[in-house]
């Protein structure tokens, strides 16, 4: 999966033009438009589960997963 059309094959001037758009260091950076930050909004439990959730020596992985 590239994030581009089912055969279309991208060129480098895609490639890197889809790069710098993921990229914050670059002016064509596109991130929230919103001007949230929404990983400040969440509380540090909400953070601590999430986490938990995607350790698979926690117990809260394996009940996350039934």
């Amino acid at each position: 999966m590239s994030g581009f059309k089912d055969g279309y094959e991208p060129t480098q001037a895609d490639l890197d033009n889809h790069a710098n758009q993921l990229n914050p260091n670059n002016d064509l950076y596109q991130g929230d438009d919103d001007g949230d930050d929404d990983e400040q909004k969440r509380s540090q439990a909400d953070l601590d589960n999430h986490a938990n959730q995607l350790n698979q020596n926690n117990e809260a992985y394996h009940s996350s997963r039934r």
